[in-house]
């Protein structure tokens, strides 16, 4: 996207600015300041930590948001929807249940343990108050508020910077995080979508976006990288110093590698479950998967109007015209497109070679989740943060 991007949505597919790189990674032991160079070399001064979407024993939002597709489809397709729906919740719940701990989201284990690869500095923290965590545009827009709230009132010190590590939908909040710090005409569309809030994060941070200058000094200072987040919000370069994305990934086409294996024509239960082609979660998740109910439909509705913005209906086509219901029909034809990179940032696309570690019943935690709670597994932890210092020391600023 570019520079003053205000909002705009990213296209399926996208066009990366800069190529992907496709790696292949292995486990680390854990070497307590093996990763010190994060402070010493990059200059972070503080790491803060977002969880994804994580909704009891639907973790993802995924069988809620089949099920919603399923209301608007007719008879065949709705049974097939809920049959998928009803699947995945009775081989997820028993799982996670009993095993899910750091698969899915960040806990207490996976902060100590990155404090302990770091050193003492950078301070590493879970985010606190945490977010909603819900699937749809207000929530991922009052994280990115919360954030912003967050680094004004404890920026990082003269020279240093912030990064934000984040799983998921997290990572799509980033990306609005990036358009308010870049500024422009669109912040106070934002704020008009959104209407009064009486929150203290929303006023301060209003008050701030329209005194300060564009973008906002902060920009400069703070460095995102994404884990499995689906391709949503446009992200503003000039809004963040430095965006990476790592995503599971494992080529389906070997004339186009970066192409994740297309979940339309649907994909079968066992690749799901078993995550064939790498993260399922993190190319499903596109536009038309929010679950936009409850108190907050009529702000999520004013809201699609800006944060949807430059997303094209697609075109009718063969394989799609049968499908009666309109958002169905638009997400087949965008799953089509197999989305897994992000238009801007350093997309870094992972194949895990195995552990030896599993999860009740026996599932390789590369696998678990779908593919996509690899991100957040502390056993992987020291090979991730490799991989961003890797990635940190070659990345130019992300608005150049």
């Amino acid at each position: 996207m570019p520079v003053g991007n205000q909002f705009r949505h990213q296209s399926y597919p996208t066009h990366p600015v800069t190529p992907p790189i496709l790696h292949t990674l292995q486990t680390t032991p854990p070497v307590a300041g093996s990763a010190a160079e994060l402070h010493t070399d990059l200059a972070f001064d503080q790491v803060i930590i977002v969880h994804g979407t994580f909704l009891g024993d639907d973790p993802f939002g995924i069988s809620a948001t089949l099920q919603a597709l399923a209301q608007d489809s007719p008879a065949p397709a709705a049974a097939a929807l809920k049959g998928t729906a009803d699947l995945l919740l009775r081989t997820t719940r028993p799982i996670l249940s009993r095993s899910v701990r750091d698969l899915g989201n960040y806990t207490a284990d996976f902060r100590d343990t990155f404090q302990s690869l770091v050193g003492d500095d950078p301070q590493v923290e879970l985010l606190q108050p945490t977010w909603s965590s819900e699937n749809h545009h207000f929530a991922r827009a009052d994280l990115a508020v919360r954030l912003l709230h967050r680094l004004l009132l404890q920026p990082p010190a003269p020279g240093r910077r912030t990064l934000l590590w984040g799983h998921s939908h997290a990572g799509n909040a980033f990306a609005l995080l990036s358009n308010l710090l870049a500024g422009g005409p669109a912040v106070q569309q934002f704020f008009n979508a959104v209407g009064p809030r009486n929150e203290t994060h929303w006023q301060a941070v209003k008050t701030e976006l329209a005194h300060a200058p564009q973008p906002h000094p902060l920009a400069a200072t703070v460095a995102a990288v994404t884990f499995g987040t689906p391709v949503r919000y446009g992200w503003d370069p000039s809004g963040l110093n430095a965006i990476l994305h790592v995503s599971f990934h494992r080529p389906f086409d070997p004339a186009r590698p970066e192409i994740a294996r297309p979940l339309f024509p649907p994909w079968s239960p066992l690749d799901v479950a078993t995550a064939r082609w790498g993260d399922w979660v993190q190319t499903f998740a596109i536009a038309d998967t929010d679950l936009n109910t409850g108190k907050s439909a009529e702000i999520n509705q004013r809201l699609n109007t800006l944060l949807e913005s430059g997303l094209d209906e697609p075109a009718p086509e063969p394989e799609t015209r049968l499908i009666l219901s309109r958002r169905l029909r638009r997400l087949c034809s965008r799953w089509k497109h197999g989305t897994r990179c992000h238009t801007d940032g350093q997309n870094m696309l992972v194949d895990y070679q195995p552990s030896g570690q599993f999860t009740f019943p026996a599932i390789p935690i590369e696998l678990a989740a779908l593919g996509h709670g690899v991100a957040t597994a502390v056993h992987w932890l020291p090979a991730h943060l490799q991989l961003i210092i890797t990635a940190l020391r070659s990345s130019p600023p992300a608005g150049q």
